[in-house]
């Protein structure tokens, strides 16, 4: 257009007549409006609440927002309609804002354009599964300063073992002298587990029961032996005893008597058909019949068997290799009797 113009001046110059060059130049006046207003643009620019109209003859979308005074950064969005007939536009200018993403605990400022919580767990690459707890809907839209928070909710188990402590039973027994301690059977701590269930948020356990728990060994008893003036036998038939320690009523005696000891498996029998405990003793059933009730005990009374009945025999007694053979409940007991000697009061 501009050398359009320049054309029409240079003509208007070689007019000879005044009214005819004011004719001229009024045409061209006319037809620079025109053109001019042909050339204009209405530009609707929304920059974020922002909503302004400018015209503009402008053709780029960059200098006609310079004109108008508009900044834009790289890490703006700038969205251009481009013109329409009539010549109309919009652009749209979308700003970076920043919000906070905090999942698992780990917590972390970010700088994002317009966007729905889902899209920016996409974006972050963040996916959620049936226990995870998030502080917004996915369908709402981040706005300036929002806080989204992703709790990371787990389930899981673990198992604690825990040592079963022994106990001790200590059977008091003129075995020993007194005062020592013999131990029988030595005693095993058990052991259980107890599995929990957890519940976990960001990694840390916020809630925990237990759930199971097991006895994987049982504690073994510590037996022990020890030593006092009291009696092995069980059995007690009520008699007194003398300043001597001699039962008060007996009918008979026999003196300085070899007494070994022996033991034997649970449940087992003896030769009467009684069963092997303590304070059933084997004798010579020739000399004391079965079922006859007995008072054992050393001379100067530091053993003593106690009450006891005759029930069992073996070859040792039947050939007098010796004279009374005691029963014990182990077989560590049996050793440690040895061989006494003792008196064997007849009671009936």
């Amino acid at each position: 257009m501009d050398s359009i113009l320049r054309g029409m001046y240079r003509l208007v110059c070689r007019l000879r007549t005044r009214a005819f060059a004011v004719g001229v130049l009024s045409l061209v006046v006319v037809y620079t409006i025109y053109q001019t207003t042909e050339r204009t643009h209405a530009v609707y620019i929304r920059d974020g609440e922002s909503l302004t109209l400018a015209y503009t003859i402008q053709e780029e979308v960059q200098e006609f927002l310079e004109d108008e005074g508009i900044t834009v950064m790289a890490s703006d969005m700038v969205h251009f309609t481009g013109f329409s007939s009539p010549a109309i536009a919009e652009v749209e200018i979308k700003r970076p804002f920043s919000v906070t993403l905090t999942v698992g605990g780990r917590r972390k400022q970010l700088s994002i354009h317009e966007m729905t919580v889902k899209q920016l767990l996409d974006q972050q690459g963040i996916t959620l599964d049936g226990n995870d707890r998030i502080n917004m809907d996915l369908s709402d839209v981040l706005y300036e300063g929002a806080e989204l928070v992703v709790e990371r909710i787990d389930y899981s188990t673990r198992t604690e073992s825990r040592q079963l402590p022994y106990i001790t039973e200590q059977t008091r027994s003129s075995l020993l002298d007194i005062g020592v301690v013999r131990v029988l059977v030595a005693g095993e701590e058990g052991e259980e587990i107890t599995t929990y269930s957890q519940k976990l948020k960001d990694g840390e356990v916020i809630f925990e029961r237990a759930i199971d728990t097991q006895i994987i060994r049982e504690p073994v008893t510590q037996e022990e032996l020890v030593g006092a003036e009291e009696a092995i036998s069980p059995l007690d038939f009520g008699y007194k005893f003398d300043t001597d320690g001699a039962p008060i009523g007996y009918t008979r005696v026999f003196k300085h008597q070899k007494a070994t000891g022996y033991s034997a498996r649970d449940g087992a029998r003896t030769a009467s058909g009684r069963y092997a405990v303590p304070g059933h003793v084997a004798v010579n059933a020739e000399k004391i019949p079965y079922g006859t009730k007995l008072y054992i005990a050393s001379a100067d009374g530091s053993f003593i068997y106690g009450y006891a009945i005759a029930a069992d025999t073996g070859t040792g007694l039947m050939d007098g290799r010796t004279d009374i053979d005691l029963f014990y409940d182990t077989y560590t007991e049996s050793v440690l009797n040895g061989v006494r000697y003792v008196d064997v009061y007849i009671l009936d």
